[in-house]
């Protein structure tokens, strides 16, 4: 799995992938089902799949008088969801 901060960043082959999108604070079995669904159709099609989050939280941006609210620290989610998807 290969971490990218930005669209600008994305080498050729790894567009057109089927995206996995939210938040994933935590990484819990929901998350997993729709992270593995997106691999799952991924390799079905023959083509990338990936994990599309969010930094800052959304809730920064939408409602910035309330205090995000984090199960996980960024790099802790990344750190996880590398270890999570190196065992698919």
């Amino acid at each position: 799995m290969r971490l990218y901060r930005h669209t600008a960043d994305l080498p050729a082959e790894e567009r057109g992938a089927v995206v996995a999108l939210g938040n994933f604070d935590g990484v819990h079995r929901g998350h997993q089902t729709v992270i593995g669904t997106a691999q799952r159709l991924a390799a079905e099609m023959g083509v990338p799949s990936a994990v599309v989050t969010f930094e800052p939280h959304p809730r920064s941006v939408f409602r910035p008088d309330d205090p995000p609210f984090r199960l996980t620290p960024f790099r802790v989610k990344t750190r996880i969801s590398r270890r999570w998807a190196s065992t698919r």
